[in-house]
């Protein structure tokens, strides 16, 4: 079963580019999480939802130059804290660039699979 958060839009001071950590931008963030196919009866069963969203919102807030970074920290702190993680990938985009006459998104995909019994 996945636990799916789409298009989540922030706005945080990530970037190489000095003006980037100083105004900011925004950025959108999905997260598929895999848990495996355990029957869901209750909350304990699965991933709330919300406290993804906490936890995203927490590790976002914390500055660094490359998304790729930003990434692995995200994704470690969702393993460290939800032990039912068989798999999670995120995909954060930029969603305005500081690029020259460019309009759309730029960003990065990755994902971790963790060995863990079912």
């Amino acid at each position: 079963m996945q636990v799916l958060l789409k298009d989540i839009l922030l706005f945080a001071y990530h970037g190489v580019h000095p003006l980037e950590n100083t105004t900011g931008t925004h950025f959108k963030v999905n997260l598929i999480i895999e848990i495996g196919e355990n029957k869901v009866v209750e909350l304990n069963d699965t991933i709330d939802y919300a406290e993804v969203f906490t936890l995203l919102k927490q590790e976002f807030s914390k500055t660094e130059k490359l998304l790729e970074v930003l990434a692995d920290r995200i994704l470690d702190a969702m393993i460290q804290k939800f032990k039912q993680i068989l798999h999670i990938e995120i995909e954060i985009l930029k969603l305005d660039p500081p690029i020259p006459s460019f309009q759309g998104a730029v960003g990065i995909k990755k994902s971790k699979k963790i060995n863990r019994p079912v």
